[in-house]
């Protein structure tokens, strides 16, 4: 599991339906985004890549997707400075599938269909 629901748990008091309805926001909201960051990243647009990595990363961190998090900074450090374009696909391509079986498992957790 590369997900933590300690941070969002602590936030709502334990109250199921937030939780819920925030994890449904992300499941549903996240890879239209992730699509629209593997689109930055193929054309090298360092902006859009900043832009999109920087709407994600709350997301990461309130679902306590650690890993994640800390790769998708440094994707934001790189395109912030515009280099390691080749690392930045690679790095992409970790966090993307890490995100996809994180919303697997968070729709198995939550019986989402």
């Amino acid at each position: 599991m590369g997900y933590n629901l300690e941070k969002i748990n602590a936030i709502s008091d334990g109250d199921k339906d937030f939780i819920e309805a925030v994890v449904v926001t992300f499941i549903e909201e996240i890879p239209e985004d992730l699509v629209k960051l593997e689109q930055e990243v193929k054309s090298g647009n360092y902006e859009g890549i900043y832009q999109v990595s920087h709407k994600i990363k709350p997301n990461l961190d309130l679902l306590g997707m650690q890993e994640s998090y800390d790769q998708n900074l440094q994707i934001l450090s790189w395109s912030k400075a515009e280099t390691n374009i080749t690392d930045i696909v690679v790095i992409f391509e970790s966090v993307s599938k890490k995100i996809n079986d994180n919303i697997i498992e968070l729709k198995k957790e939550f019986n989402l269909h």
